[in-house]
């Protein structure tokens, strides 16, 4: 129901229940079985405040990726453009290179690492496009609660060996820009200077990406509540049940124990399919 927000539960006898705010109003609801489905940063946050914190929000998993604006002398954007199917999987699942949505204020937003050339985005946002380098890991991060917030502090760090990755990736990716025609291309990192616009520019590319210019960003969230046998490390088995709770689920992208590579959207919805048919005794 729009409006209403979850902050706890708590077992009770024959289920459990659920205390939320509906409107700002304190609402209770009660359920034999509770499955939680908030995602990796929601659902480890919830049970955390819910008392359930062995290795729970402890692992935060994504595919950190760094974008570039590339312009072309043709009319490559419009109106209906959406997202680029195309893809590059040479190198995957370490490093995949594809396209990302580019109307023009995802465009004006890419290009604030290059304010001289902003003016772009007005007059040529048609030639342009933005594109990424993504790294099937280097790092991970946590989920956490503030005594006092109402929102997770999520903390996650890059590796070193994932800022190499980044940078092979983003090496590679305006390589295959330039070889398709690109005329610039202008990485997402503080400070670069002047764009790239031919191979031998590639070289101002650094071979490990700074982490303080580095403009980073991923949509693939996962992993902080990994299904597994190993207790230590896993607060669920293979079909989501909380260890050590009885009825109580967990069937989001948080039970993946680590990053694909690819995007887990397909994976996410065949185990929470699995998950659900398991439950209704059909599997």
């Amino acid at each position: 129901e729009t409006g209403v927000h979850v902050e706890r539960f708590a077992e009770m006898s024959g289920g459990w229940r659920v205390e939320c705010r509906r409107r700002g109003r304190p609402l209770h609801v009660r359920a034999g079985h509770l499955y939680v489905c908030a995602g990796a940063v929601q659902t480890p946050f919830l049970l955390r405040a819910s008392g359930i914190r062995r290795a729970v929000g402890d692992r935060l998993l994504m595919h950190p990726t760094v974008k570039v604006v590339a312009r072309f002398p043709e009319v490559i954007n419009g109106p209906e453009g959406g997202v680029g199917v195309h893809q590059v999987k040479e190198f995957s699942p370490r490093i995949s290179l594809g396209c990302s949505i580019a109307s023009p204020p995802y465009l004006a937003l890419a290009m604030l690492d290059h304010p001289d050339y902003a003016h772009w985005v007005d007059s040529e946002w048609t030639r342009l496009g933005i594109y990424y380098a993504m790294v099937d890991g280097g790092g991970h991060g946590t989920v956490r609660g503030v005594p006092g917030f109402a929102d997770p502090l999520v903390r996650y760090r890059v590796t070193r060996e994932g800022r190499r990755d980044l940078a092979t990736g983003l090496q590679a990716l305006c390589r295959a820009l330039l070889a398709s025609g690109a005329t610039e291309v202008f990485p997402s990192i503080g400070g670069f200077g002047p764009p790239i616009r031919a191979v031998s520019d590639l070289t101002r590319i650094p071979a490990e990406l700074p982490a303080s210019r580095t403009q980073l960003m991923t949509i693939h969230l996962l992993g902080s509540c990994p299904m597994g046998e190993d207790d230590a490390r896993a607060p669920c088995d293979s079909f989501g049940r909380v260890k050590g709770c009885r009825n109580l689920s967990i069937n989001d992208a948080s039970l993946l124990c680590d990053s694909p590579g690819v995007n887990p959207q397909g994976s996410i919805m065949v185990l929470a399919r699995r998950n659900v048919l398991h439950h209704l005794g059909e599997l």
